[in-house]
């Protein structure tokens, strides 16, 4: 069994997101992704998008620096302003 060297990206949003950033994420390069529901307490500051009664959601990516680059960059770049956001990668070893 060999290790490959990756990153996970995780973003946590709004889950009125889910459906744009799906898109986005896949039109990016990701193989694949993971969405959970996401629950806790944070200190975002104000919203200024159309905030709908939804939650939010945790969605993971795993990818290498140059795909998670990319997906931070677009997600900063376009929603970021509107909508409560936080991205954050984690090192990972991906067993083959």
């Amino acid at each position: 069994m060999t290790a490959q060297a990756m990153l996970l990206l995780t973003i946590l949003t709004e889950e009125v997101l889910e459906d744009i950033l799906i898109k986005e994420i896949m039109a990016l390069g990701a193989k694949g992704y993971t969405i959970s529901e996401a629950r806790g307490r944070g200190t975002h500051g104000l919203r200024t998008g159309k905030w709908s009664a939804g939650g939010n959601i945790r969605i993971e990516v795993i990818g290498d620096a140059a795909l998670c680059g990319r997906i931070v960059e677009r997600l900063h770049a376009n929603y970021e302003r509107d909508y409560g956001l936080l991205m954050f990668t984690s090192a990972v070893e991906i067993q083959n």
